[in-house]
Order: C-alpha cells, then structure tokens, then sequence
C-alpha cells in the first residue's frame, strides 16, 4: 500500500462520522474519569483501576492527534486548531501528573465535533442548538476545571473543598453569583483559582447576553462566524469559485437534488460583503463563506480543495473587470485545483468560447458558455415554439422529469441500445436518450445512437426520468424472479 492511499484512508477514517461520535464519548468518559480519578485519589484498589483506563484513554487521543498530524496537509494549520488538545493530553506522561485536570478541556472538541455531525444528520436541529450546545459546555468545563483545581489546592487543609462535591457546588455558586459562595479559599493559589471562576462567570453571562443579542438581530451571520474555522474538517464537499447573480440559483438546484443536498458547500471569492441575503431560500446551515482570491494555493488548501469531491468555477463578478480577465481567472484557478486534487470534478462558467480549449487541456469535464447556451435555447424556442418549457423542466431538479446518468450493468454488456431503452420505460417509465463511452482517453457522448448499437463495458445510460432509476436493485430482484421461476417450474417436472 502506497503511503498516499494510506494517508487517504486514514484521514477519511479519523473524520467518518461514527469515528467522530465515538470520540465525543471517549472525551465524556475521560472527563467523568478525571473527576473519579481526583475524588479516588490515594484509596487503593479503585483508584488504580481509574488511574489505568484514564491513561488507556489518553493513549488512544495522542494515537488520534497522530493520525490527523500525519493526514494534515498543513502542519502548522494542525497546531493552530489543535494545540488545545495536545495539551490536555500531556498529563500522560509523568512530569505533568499535577496538570491532569487539563485533560478536561477536551470538552471544547466536543463541541465542536457535536455541531458538525448534528448538521449532517440535521441540519435545523444544528443551527437551533449550536450557540445552546457551546454555552452549555464552556460553562460545564469551567465549573470542572474549577472545582477539581480547589480540591487539589485546598482540600488538605481546607474542610470546605475536602470533597469533590462540595468543591462542585462551590465552583458551580461561584460561577453564577458572581463571588465565593461556600467557602473562602486560604492559599495565593487558590484565590487565583477563585478569581478564575468569578471572571469565568462575568465572562459567559456577557457571551450569553451576546449571543441571545446576535442571535435576534444577526442570526444568520453568526452562524457563519462559528462555522468559519471548521472549513479545514470538512470532506467530499462542494467548492465554488467565485460569485455572480447567478449563484443562489446553482446553490438551490444542488441542495433541491436528493443526491446532493446532504453536501456541505463553501463560496470563496473576493467578497466586500457576504451574499446571505440573496440566499433566501437556501439552507445556510450547509454553506461557508470564504473572502479570498481563489487563484491563489493557500486560498484554496484553506477552503479543503485537497478534500473536496466537486469544483464549480463560475465567472466571477465581485469586482468590477473585463469578460477576458474574469476568464483569465477561471482557466488560472481550474488550472490550479486540478493541479491540487487531480481526479476532482470540475465544472467551469466561461464568458468566452474561445478559452474552452485551456480549460479541456487542464482536465475540466464540462464547460459553460453562458451566452452561447442562452443564444442555443433563443434559437431552439425561435424554431420549436414552447421548446423552452421542456427544457427548462429537463434542466431543473425542482419539478418534474430531470437528466440522470446510470452506469451500464455488467448484465448489459453486449445488448442494444433499443433493448435497454424498452426495459427502462417498462421498469422504471424512464426514457433512454443517449449513451456515454470513454474513447482513447477521452469522454463522448452518443445522442440518440441507432437502435441496434451495443452496449459496452464501462458505458453510462443518459436518461429522461422522475427519479434515478436504480437499475441494480431491479436486476437482482428479477434474477431472483426467475430463479424462483425456474425452481417452481423444476418442481412440476418432477412430479
């Protein structure tokens, strides 16, 4: 196995999402032991067992932490995002045994981890409990971190924190009222610890009041802003380069199709200001902003290109510039993030047919001419009155039959295209119009080929349909038909 497949599979393990829940327990579970392990210190057979299944535990986050050091394509980036998980791991090793309340702050991870899978899963439920699942958790860590640190400084000579619990309610009266509630600390330490959890308490009843603020007059913005330093988490998501009017319209149609909605989607360009408000009806739970020039490598790496499963490039209309200029742009940035992520797809807007020839050598599998595709349809509906219609309900996934791509069962491989066109109507009332070969390399598509062209191996179906015929499952279920067929009639035979 070579070590960029290995890199490949390691990082779409550490960020599937079952790897990520089971960690958000494993965090949990470290946490409830840190607090066993302070409450149990130095009572024999418990403690110990306590003592072993914490560093069993913290072995597994420094393997964890490893893998993504290993995955990340910016070692300094990792450091950036993760510096506070490295250091909640270092009580491990015996110098730090005094800093094992640090591992506690693992908990912000959690959060972290928590948002991004509820807005997979569902993303209403993300965007309503996100702010609610932060607060809950920095206040919870703040708490921990000062009960546990009080017990350790003043419990031996203090009998107000000679318990884990009465240092839980204390840190926790503390932290709401604003000052000691429950007992007076007596080391310089101790007050520290105090004067921490007091600021703590003023600090997140302004981030509260802040937040209940943001939320009622900005709350979409905000979002955006908490979502702003996940983009380097994010897999198999959609990029798009650049902005036009145009844009809020390719954003509904990917999240109207049942195949794409799921996909998280991040805009970059040179934005002034950021076009929520024309996203009206789109689900902004799912898109990130990026404000940077996306012809640029780091604007790109930073945005997830080396993880990005599609590329849109559209022709860019933020600042004002020529039609040859904007297209400068695209062919540069296509150029670049095929460079980055060979093998992605890319789709790409150009304002002149003349520069489509770069952007085919560069890899791009399809391109837009909009002006010859509009002047296309004026002539169509000119020769074909109400043409437009049709293709209009063809090229949208929001009402009726749309353009889906099925590939060629092996079951297929030798039959006509009449033959498959006749099953997909009786099947699924879908309707062949083309088939798609890779000849020498390069991409073809035959439209309308005659009846008798036989299909070949590696060859995609172009249909008209409702919905994506799903051809396996129908093949299978037949097959077993007629097993089931032959054996019945084997049977009568027989007798």
């Amino acid at each position: 196995m070579s070590q960029k497949t290995l890199k490949s599979r390691l990082d779409r393990f550490i960020h599937s999402p079952p790897t990520e829940f089971l960690l958000i327990l494993l965090i949990l579970l470290s946490v409830i032991l840190v607090i066993a392990e302070v409450a149990l210190e130095n009572r024999g057979q418990y403690y110990q067992q306590v003592y072993l299944a914490q560093n069993l535990l913290t072995g597994i986050f420094i393997l964890e932490l490893t893998i993504r050091y290993y995955t990340a394509y910016n070692k300094q980036r990792f450091f950036r995002h993760y510096w506070l998980d490295i250091i909640a791991v270092m009580p491990l090793f015996r110098p730090f045994r005094l800093l094992r309340v640090l591992r506690i702050l693992r908990l912000l991870r959690v959060g972290i981890l928590l948002n991004r899978n509820l807005n997979r899963v569902y993303s209403t439920v993300a965007v309503s409990l996100g702010v609610q699942i932060g607060v809950f958790l920095i206040v919870g860590l703040i708490v921990l971190v000062g009960a546990l640190s009080i017990h350790l400084l003043e419990g031996r000579q203090n009998e107000d924190f000679k318990s884990v619990k009465d240092s839980l309610w204390w840190s926790f009266f503390t932290l709401v009222s604003g000052e000691p509630i429950g007992g007076e600390p007596q080391t310089d330490v101790g007050r520290l610890v105090t004067l921490m959890v007091v600021l703590g308490g003023l600090t997140m009843f302004a981030v509260f009041t802040g937040v209940v603020s943001a939320v009622m007059i900005q709350r979409l913005r905000t979002v955006m802003e908490v979502k702003y330093w996940e983009l380097d988490e994010l897999r198999d998501h959609i990029v798009i380069c650049g902005w036009n009017r145009s844009g809020h319209l390719l954003i509904e149609e990917i999240q109207a199709d049942p195949g794409l909605k799921h996909y998280l989607i991040v805009i970059v360009a040179e934005f002034i200001q950021t076009p929520e408000r024309e996203l009206k009806r789109v689900n902004l739970s799912q898109v990130y902003f990026y404000s940077g020039d996306y012809t640029t490598i780091d604007v790109l790496e930073m945005v997830g290109i080396h993880h990005a499963s599609r590329a849109i490039l559209l022709a860019d209309a933020i600042h004002p510039r020529s039609d040859q200029d904007r297209d400068a742009r695209t062919v540069l940035a296509a150029l670049t993030i095929e460079k980055l992520r060979p093998g992605i797809y890319t789709c790409a807007q150009l304002l002149d047919g003349k520069n489509n020839a770069q952007l085919r050598v560069a890899g791009v599998e399809d391109v837009i001419v909009a002006d010859e595709l509009a002047s296309h349809l004026i002539a169509t509906s000119v020769r074909n009155w109400g043409s437009v219609d049709i293709l209009s309900e063809l090229l949208t996934v929001q009402r009726g039959n749309q353009i889906y791509k099925i590939s060629v069962p092996q079951q297929w491989v030798g039959i006509s295209f009449w033959e498959s066109g006749q099953w997909l109507k009786e099947e699924f009332d879908s309707i062949a119009i083309a088939v798609e070969r890779q000849i020498d390399g390069s991409r073809e598509t035959l439209i309308n080929p005659p009846k008798k062209e036989l299909l070949m191996s590696g060859d995609r179906l172009v249909v008209i349909a409702r919905r994506l015929p799903n051809i396996g499952k129908a093949i299978a279920f037949q097959s077993k038909k007629r097993r089931k067929s032959n054996q019945n009639s084997d049977s009568k035979d027989t007798i």
